[in-house]
């Protein structure tokens, strides 16, 4: 794993408190990526806006460890994305079609969906926190909490023509961002920081077509 790579990723809530050093990510696809993803993983943490003295809650979905589904994670052209986001009647976030990859896509219980871009169909369901991954997680006041978020230590922040996107400098890997009047918090990860930053500032994060 690369040395800037995140140790789990999650939604960036109206409160963020800073990353837990020795935490143990309890979600992934399967009960091994679990323990793959234990070893080496820190998870962002939320506290309710209402509970400034709560204590943190481990964040529930992970865009490098994707979180637990029922039906478990799936290889999907992008006919198939489009039709989930019909479906799900809500936007599902991608960073734009890529003729080498292999779209794979993870649904938590809450609403929240993963796509990665695989090398191969072979690599469903990997461990390994390689993959380009675009999140989106429903929330009510998205924009508010990229707001809020942003103006934590250590936050830096990407101004966006209709929006506001931000990363923490202790895990740039993974960049948060919301529209103004949006009710989608959108997460892009990648294992390089560079890279990550640039998907998000080219403007390729779109809700699929």
């Amino acid at each position: 794993m690369r040395s800037d790579a995140p140790r789990t990723i999650g939604v960036v809530s109206e409160q963020l408190t800073r990353p837990l050093p020795t935490s143990r990510p309890l979600i992934g696809l399967s009960t091994a990526l679990v323990l793959a993803l234990a070893a080496g993983l820190v998870a962002w943490v939320l506290i309710d806006r209402n509970e400034q003295t709560a204590s943190p809650t481990p964040a529930t979905a992970p865009a490098a460890s994707l979180p637990p589904s029922a039906d478990g994670p799936r290889i999907v052209t992008v006919d198939g994305l489009s039709a989930l986001s019909g479906l799900r009647g809500q936007p599902v976030f991608w960073a734009g079609a890529r003729p080498d990859a292999v779209y794979e896509v993870t649904e938590s219980a809450d609403g929240r969906v993963y796509v990665r871009y695989l090398r191969s169909d072979s690599q469903l369901g990997s461990p390994q926190p390689d993959f380009l991954t675009v999140a989106t997680y429903p929330r009510p006041n998205a924009y508010a909490d990229i707001q809020a978020a942003a103006k934590r230590p250590g936050a830096m922040t990407i101004e966006l023509p209709e929006g506001l996107a931000m990363y923490n400098e202790r895990t740039p890997t993974s960049v948060y961002f919301a529209y103004r009047g949006s009710t989608q918090q959108v997460e892009v990860y990648s294992p390089s920081a560079l890279e990550a930053r640039r998907v998000v500032e080219s403007g390729r994060v779109q809700p699929v077509p």
